[in-house]
């Protein structure tokens, strides 16, 4: 009944706004009459059958009714209009927000209704432009998802070369498809309906290619941003991203748990070729200006340096720095690099995941992923590795072979090899071939020294200690320690002239043997030389005494800090004989220096303060002596330094000078910068 009454009386409805008044069509407001039967509970809409003005204009006789059938009743003079017309990939169609209205009062506001009816040429413009030229819509069809996958190459492309713009826009993309479809077609079962239908001809016609996508002369060549990266025989995947000031952007290696060790660092500061460039550009405008001058215009240089150096595991700027020092004579080292500051998408990032995909961790820190993770890709790599002839508690070279590499059933390559566990020896496999040799010969050795450990101990108990080196040996330490430290010093300089990569039992049972016949003689050889050391030793000792007290102190501190650098604990058995052939003749230079000392103060002063410079950086690094060629050399070198200076007649062994000492720290410092 009262949709009929709307029939004759459309006027006659109001909305309740937000003061609980009601609003009528043409702008007329109005209230419930307080006797009204729905008075106690307004709705929300009303039909009123008569409406009053009094005191304040009443509405009598009212129903309660819905909006939609004011919009049945009254569909002739109702007006609609459409506003945001767009592609809704849920609904899958082109919607509008439709606002329906009866004399200015509102029926319905923002509802989303299918805009292909209302305006069928927007409609499908808007269809090309934001479902098909933005790949975004759900229909399973194959040109659909072929599309999607150029689109994204073409956009990988724009985040390689970093370069906004190289993908065309929307409307020319939209452009593409012009005229291929029928006009009337703006939603998803549209497409579908008529795809189905369509010729190979018309289907294939929808079909982009990279040079669609890409804007003129946009293309990247696969060499130069390549998909792959080459880690220990296996290809690692590669992705780019152009997000200035994201975390990820730039280029991201996709690294497997397992192969986090076989990742080399120096290769992976090449980065790509596409971004080699830019990288050793900005690399050379970080240099100091005095330095920078000379390579000018730095992308000339790296344009240059990059067509002739190919990337290759070696630290980068070590291999720039050689390279602008032989194009232009003009000296520079990679520490001269050290404080350039390069953007973070010149640096490599790694994404490290598990074997089920998850995300371990992401950094371009690799130093710091491996130091954390090393342990759990060892594991990993092995058990995909799946080699069955791991093995622990190797008591003996129990294998008649070793294989230097196999292959598993799953194509992967691994490196066997012996480890030194400190007590015990195991088998185990490597991801990288090096690594795998480093470790293997320090197996071999431990093998070796529990084969020899009888032997050992039967020669230091056979060495002739004369009489004289026993007296002289007391301020040193105990005749026992140095017959074990003569013993363990042959021992390991008979090590050191054999290649101890032995992988067959015949080989290592002949190694073994041929060291323990020249065992004694290393031994009495290495004993020659301790002797003429005690000899030296005792003939300076005296004159480290200063002839008053406080005289010359700093200098005398500064020979007894040298005597105890050169003759530290273990020394007998960590020098190589060639080395220990030269304590004698330094600390023959000190006694000379001591005497001197005493007749000219100042001048030992001089000279003193001219080593210092030296042994300074050689004490920051002393731990590093052992291990480290370079500290080594810088070492020894101050030490002939102070033979030409404080007893030149002595002779050094090489030639020596603060200029040659002080190229050689420059290069440390740039090596360790590298290294940084």
């Amino acid at each position: 009944m009262h949709r009929c009454l709307l029939a004759g009386w459309p006027t006659q409805v109001g909305r309740k706004d937000e003061r609980g008044q009601y609003r009528g069509t043409r702008e007329r407001r109005f209230a419930i009459f307080p006797g009204s039967a729905v008075a106690k509970a307004p709705p929300q809409w009303l039909l009123a059958g008569q409406i009053l003005d009094l005191a304040k204009v009443y509405a009598l006789l009212c129903a309660r009714i819905e909006p939609q059938w004011i919009e049945q009743q009254a569909a002739h003079l109702v007006r609609r209009s459409w506003s945001d017309p767009h592609w809704s990939r849920r609904r899958g169609a082109v919607v509008a927000n439709e606002h329906v209205s009866l004399f200015g009062l509102a029926l319905a506001e923002q509802r989303v209704v299918q805009f292909g009816k209302q305006d069928p040429a927007l409609a499908h413009a808007i269809f090309l432009r934001e479902a098909l030229a933005r790949c975004e819509l759900d229909a399973r069809l194959d040109f659909v998802s072929a599309n999607a996958r150029v689109l994204a190459q073409a956009r990988d492309t724009e985040a390689q070369r970093r370069r906004s713009g190289l993908v065309r826009d929307e409307q020319e993309l939209a452009a593409f498809f012009a005229g291929k479809l029928p006009a009337d077609i703006s939603t998803s079962a549209g497409l579908v309906a008529w795809y189905r239908r369509a010729s190979p001809g018309a289907q294939a016609a929808l079909h982009w290619s990279l040079s669609d996508v890409l804007a003129a002369g946009a293309g990247a060549s696969a060499q130069d941003f390549p998909a792959q990266l080459e880690v220990a025989g296996h290809a690692l995947r590669l992705s780019y991203r152009f997000v200035p000031g994201d975390a990820a952007d730039g280029v991201t290696l996709q690294v497997p748990l397992a192969f986090v060790n076989a990742v080399a660092p120096a290769r992976c500061q090449w980065l790509v070729p596409g971004l080699l460039e830019e990288k050793v550009a900005s690399a050379i405008r970080g240099l100091p200006r005095a330095l920078r001058r000379n390579f000018v215009p730095a992308p000339d240089f790296a344009h240059a340096f990059a067509q002739a150096e190919p990337a290759r595991d070696e630290p980068l700027l070590e291999v720039l720095a050689r390279y602008l020092q032989r194009v232009t004579g003009v000296a520079v080292s990679a520490a001269d690099f050290a404080a350039v500051e390069l953007p973070p998408h010149l640096h490599m990032r790694f994404r490290v995941c598990d074997e089920h995909g998850q995300v371990l961790v992401e950094s371009r820190d690799l130093a710091a992923i491996q130091a954390q993770w090393t342990g759990a890709a060892r594991i990993a790599f092995s058990r995909r590795a799946d080699v069955e002839l791991t093995r622990e508690d190797v008591a003996g070279f129990e294998f008649e072979h070793i294989p230097d590499q196999v292959v598993s059933a799953g194509g992967l390559t691994a490196f066997p090899a012996l480890v030194d566990l400190g007590q015990s020896v195991a088998l185990r496999v490597f991801e990288q071939r090096g690594e795998a040799l480093a470790e293997h010969r320090c197996g071999v050795e431990r093998l070796l020294r529990r084969a020899l450990a009888d032997k050992l101990r039967h020669v230091a108990r056979q060495l002739p200690l004369d009489r004289a080196l026993s007296l002289h040996w007391v301020a040193l330490g105990s005749t026992a320690a140095l017959r074990e430290d003569v013993a363990e010093g042959a021992l390991r300089e008979c090590l050191a002239a054999h290649a101890l990569d032995v992988r067959e039992r015949v080989a290592f049972e002949q190694l073994r043997d041929a060291l323990a016949r020249g065992l004694f003689a290393a031994a009495m050889e290495r004993l020659k030389r301790v002797e003429a050391i005690s000899t030296a030793h005792a003939r300076l000792r005296p004159l480290l005494q200063p002839p008053l007290m406080g005289f010359a102190k700093a200098n005398y501190d500064d020979l007894h800090e040298q005597l105890e650098a050169l003759l530290e604990p273990g020394f007998v058995r960590d020098l190589d004989r060639a080395r220990l052939a030269e304590l004698p003749r330094y600390l023959n230079a000190m006694s000379l220096r001591a005497q001197r000392l005493q007749q000219d103060p100042a001048r030992d002063q001089a000279r003193m303060l001219g080593v210092q410079l030296y042994w300074r950086e050689v004490l920051k690094r002393r731990d590093r002596v052992a291990r480290d060629a370079r500290v080594r050399e810088l070492r020894w070198l101050v030490e002939e330094l102070r033979v030409s200076l404080f007893a030149q007649e002595l002779g050094t062994a090489e030639p020596v000078s603060p200029k040659r000492l002080g190229k050689l720290l420059d290069a440390l410092r740039a090596h360790e910068a590298e290294a940084h």
